[in-house]
């Protein structure tokens, strides 16, 4: 439904200004709209502009629990077009402006349950120029089994139970727990540019081609057009480059140090580099006494990992963090530095 509201604003520094239309489409009871949920990604799933809806790949991103619905018994609203009004507001400031959401252009999907069935459809929010009109345009619609993606809505909340003893610490709740298994790649964009950088991947590595044994990896690949650092070892092998918290890498220790091949720069796909972060077991390989769940491929996980990227054509350094749960299995990639190419890059 798009509808339209009014938000008053009181503000003494403006008293000419007495707040905002805003234009919104809202959501109506049996909707819901498909978001990421992983630590990485928290903002609404979108597809590629020439995509078609995939329901295999949704079910997936859903089981393995990268994407939920929102809450289809509260309305979702999406500000897309506001004007201001009040004696104040000149003939010059007088018009609808965007609200600085940014959802026109991209392609979202929706669930739709009623009586006669469930549906799922991708659509675009338009709004076309001069500003004032907002069009919902559906690229694609089909129908689905009852109960499709039920695994991603949203848990009811468990009534609270105030314990005899409350020393007032905060309560944790259980940890996400991603099922065993070789997700879909969840792409991650590190440079603010809405292109990917890196993947978070998997991979299934069988004891031999045709056995029910094995294990199931889940880690970090660079995507082309980024890439890692790499530095020489002692023994003349080159390994990933970390920085610890606080330290830095200037732009003359690079430059040096890739010109005496000190560094190399792992850009894939030469260089396709995977950092293994969990593992989990199945079949006979799994022992009697290890614990259920993920588990890390290796101790300690180096802190900042060093990568070269670009930011709408602009090079740039940068370093992150790779953060996990254990058993849960969450993976996630956090941006702790990013810099132009020839500044000092330092991790915070």
């Amino acid at each position: 439904m798009i509808t339209s509201h009014q938000r008053p604003i009181s503000d003494p520094e403006q008293p000419g200004y007495h707040g905002l239309y805003t234009i919104v489409v809202r959501t109506l009871n049996g909707s819901s709209v498909l978001r990421w949920s992983t630590p990485s990604n928290q903002r609404w799933f979108t597809l590629d502009s020439a995509a078609r809806l995939d329901t295999a790949e949704l079910a997936a991103r859903i089981h393995f629990k990268q994407l939920t619905w929102s809450d289809a018994a509260v309305p979702t609203e999406f500000p897309l077009l506001e004007r201001p009004y009040g004696p104040a507001i000149t003939k010059e400031q007088d018009g609808w402006y965007g609200t600085g959401d940014h959802h026109d252009g991209h392609t979202m999907v929706l669930r739709s349950v009623t009586e006669r069935g469930t549906s799922i459809s991708a659509f675009t929010f338009e709004l076309p120029y001069p500003y004032g009109r907002v069009v919902i345009r559906t690229k694609e619609a089909i129908s689905v089994p009852t109960g499709f993606g039920k695994e991603g809505d949203p848990v009811p909340p468990k009534p609270k139970v105030k314990p005899e003893y409350d020393f007032g610490h905060e309560e944790v709740g259980p940890q996400v727990m991603v099922p065993p298994g070789v997700p879909p790649v969840e792409p991650i964009d590190l440079t603010s540019d809405d292109i990917p950088d890196v993947v978070i991947t998997g991979e299934n590595a069988p004891y031999h081609a045709t056995s029910p044994l094995g294990s199931y990896h889940r880690g970090i690949r660079m995507l082309p057009g980024a890439a890692l650092l790499m530095e020489r070892s002692a023994d003349g092998t080159f390994q990933l480059f970390t920085l610890h918290e606080g330290q830095e890498l200037g732009a003359t220790e690079l430059t040096m140090g890739l010109s005496t091949d000190r560094f190399r720069w792992a850009e894939p796909p030469r260089w396709p580099e995977f950092i293994d972060v969990l593992t989990q077991r199945y079949g006979s390989l799994r022992t009697a006494d290890e614990p259920m769940g993920w588990l890390p491929a290796s101790e300690p996980l180096p802190e900042n990992f060093v990568f070269r990227g670009n930011q709408y054509g602009r090079p740039m350094i940068g370093c992150f963090e790779i953060g996990h749960t254990t058993p849960g299995g969450e993976l996630w990639v956090r941006l702790m530095g990013l810099v132009d190419e020839g500044e000092v890059l330092r991790a915070e």
